[in-house]
């Protein structure tokens, strides 16, 4: 399922950090929805890994500043897409109770929800896929012993592997059958793509954005175009449209 969740601003001045505003926003109004899904998605400070992806896009013109954005139309459209439709009817229910309601924001600046359009998803139909990024790929080395993160992008050698392990754990019980052969069989292969640094919450994360071709099982590159891809995909980050 996929949603697009267009937004009022008050006036013109977002901060860099946006995605946790968008967060949060999303966080209060699933708890005033259900707070029963609130908690399964986010109780006890929850941290799992999140089935869905969202990407922001604002609609033009901006101006970049060293600490905030400026959003001169002050429109913005969160782009949300998930594999699962149970959370997608859950998240959809909850942005409907708050639509035409002003949500504070730091900069002194409110948003509010004025649209809600549902997107037609696409179909895999072969086992190659060539995708835009719309969020940035978070790809993330945890170590467990440690608790460190390390974080690759595409010029990386290795990333391509690591975003296969990071999957394959992910994906294990979600199937009814064992998907690690073919996540292992997965081929990913990073067109034309950039690297990009964003700030999200106190960190700095090295990300990369662009064109990619994923080549494996028709499912699997379905499963991905609709959940999205990498790490940390419920910040806003992963997001896929294929082309």
């Amino acid at each position: 399922m996929r949603f697009n969740f267009t937004f009022e601003l008050e006036n013109e001045e977002l901060a860099m950090d946006y995605r946790r505003k968008i967060i949060s926003y999303l966080k209060q109004a699933l708890e005033k929805s259900d707070e029963n899904f609130y908690k399964e998605m986010y109780g006890n400070g929850m941290i799992a890994s999140k089935e869905f992806t969202m990407a922001v896009y604002f609609v033009p013109e901006t101006q970049m500043r060293k600490e905030s954005i400026l959003v001169k139309s002050k429109r913005m459209i969160v782009n949300f897409s998930t594999a699962d439709s149970y959370i997608g009817i859950k998240i959809y229910n909850a942005m409907c109770g708050q639509k035409y309601k002003w949500h504070k924001l730091s900069c002194g600046n409110q948003l509010r929800l004025i649209n809600i359009n549902q997107e037609k998803e696409r179909i895999v139909t072969q086992k190659k896929a060539l995708f835009n990024t719309l969020s940035p790929i978070v790809i993330r080395d945890h170590n467990r012993e440690t608790g460190k993160d390390w974080f690759y992008t595409f010029e990386d050698d290795n990333s391509a592997n690591i975003l296969k392990r990071n999957l394959e754990n992910e994906l294990e019980g979600k199937f009814s059958r064992d998907v690690s052969y073919d996540v292992k069989q997965l081929k990913i292969e990073f067109l034309r793509m950039r690297k990009i640094i964003v700030k999200n919450y106190e960190l700095k994360i090295p990300c990369s954005l662009g064109i990619f071709s994923l080549e494996g099982e028709q499912y699997l590159l379905q499963y991905l175009y609709q959940r999205g891809i990498g790490s940390k995909r419920g910040l806003c980050f992963g997001y896929l449209e294929l082309l």
